[in-house]
């Protein structure tokens, strides 16, 4: 079913960290869904982020039949989201980066070593690279060092990924000063936006997409079969 079919009765809940892709992948198919943008600073708190999707859900209004929900599962955040009167539809994915880079597999490709990057994603406020400089400011220098070995040091290397919504190279060189305190190499990674055009299109393959009917709610289950 195609984005232009469905304008008129779907809206988007969407993480402002996807903001950058789904704007670009909305103009492209020259979209023009309603868009309820949640604050990405809210990853931290799987419980917080939860409380805030669902109050977005509770306020759309009942003419708009399917809500598109631009999200990972994050940490369980989506468990127990109830569809009350809409159509959800989710990506079954655990965290945002199958979205930037185009699929689950293409996630796992990289394995568990690699910290991904976006604009949208250091601009968040929960970067730990926009953070670098509150941690030096509060703890000082060879402290500060210490909490990102702990929280980073077993990575192998930081990843930004190209989505060609934004200026690589000066993300890239804002990694870069994280990744010298970490002595660890930055890459550059090509980027795919084909989840998020087909979740607009939509094109909502069981093994892609969540479907959840009015009346429903995202169960656990759903949640293990993602992370499995």
């Amino acid at each position: 079913m195609d984005t232009m079919q469905r304008t008129h009765d779907t809206c988007i809940i969407a993480c402002e960290t996807l903001k950058p892709e789904l704007e670009a992948v909305m103009k492209t198919r020259n979209g023009d869904y309603p868009v309820i943008w949640i604050d990405a600073g809210k990853h931290a708190w799987s419980d917080k982020l939860h409380t805030l999707v669902q109050e977005a859900i509770d306020g759309v209004s009942p003419s708009l039949k399917t809500i598109l929900l631009l999200f990972g599962f994050c940490g369980n955040a989506m468990v127990d989201i109830e569809a009350r009167n809409h159509h959800l539809v989710l990506p079954k994915v655990a965290d945002c980066i199958p979205l930037f880079i185009g699929s689950r597999k293409e996630r796992e490709s990289y394995g568990t070593r690699t910290y991904f990057f976006t604009e949208g994603y250091l601009n968040s406020g929960g970067s730990i690279a926009s953070d670098m400089p509150r941690l030096y400011t509060r703890y000082g220098e060879e402290q500060a060092h210490v909490i990102l070995q702990e929280m980073l040091g077993h990575y192998r290397d930081l990843a930004v990924i190209d989505t060609g919504t934004f200026d690589v190279a000066n993300v890239t060189v804002q990694v870069e000063d994280l990744a010298k305190h970490l002595a660890i190499p930055v890459k550059v990674i090509p980027g795919n936006l084909r989840m998020i055009n087909a979740l607009l299109a939509g094109s909502w393959q069981d093994e892609l997409f969540l479907q959840v009917q009015p009346g429903g709610k995202i169960t656990f289950e759903d949640a293990l079969a993602v992370s499995s």
